[in-house]
């Protein structure tokens, strides 16, 4: 063991003095680019201008920016066979006591908790039926299209946002 670490030592001992006397001066020395008289300045350097001097610019929004054109309309929307010829009806809340969303988005759940599933979201102001004591923490509603779920009661309020 003694043996093979004095050779590993005089291996080491060997390659640093042929590599320091081999390896003198710069060996990239012959591959540095000359210095290139192109890049040299042409003249004086102009003085800085004061920020006083510069008159500011004002481009108009519309034309900087494109117009957009739809590249693949496709063919335009028609409705279903069975609906043809009727007009859609838009629904709204029956007569009664309405609530109104007051988060950005609520859930609308099945059940009077975290943890039931999501039936509907929805989005601020938007007015809603309740189903049953408007009190609670939970409070049982309808929406305009007649789905019926669970909102917590800190998101609905009586006068509109």
């Amino acid at each position: 063991m003694i043996r093979l670490g004095a050779l590993i030592l005089a291996t080491l001992a060997a390659l640093f003095v042929i590599l320091s006397a081999l390896g003198d001066g710069n060996l990239r020395a012959d591959r540095q680019p000359a210095p290139d008289e192109r890049m040299a300045p042409l003249g004086p350097v102009p003085e800085p201008v004061a920020p006083a001097e510069i008159t500011p610019v004002v481009v108009e929004a519309e034309s900087q920016t494109p117009q957009q054109v739809q590249r693949f309309p496709g063919p335009a929307l028609r409705p279903s066979p069975e609906y043809a010829g009727e007009t859609p009806v838009a629904t709204a809340l029956p007569d009664g006591p309405v609530l109104y969303v007051t988060g950005d988005r609520v859930n609308m759940r099945a059940g009077p908790s975290t943890g039931d599933r999501v039936v509907s979201s929805l989005v601020r102001g938007t007015a809603v039926q309740p189903l049953g004591p408007t009190d609670a923490e939970w409070v049982n509603i309808r929406d305009a299209d007649g789905r019926v779920g669970y909102v917590a009661g800190r998101f609905l309020s009586q006068t509109a946002p």
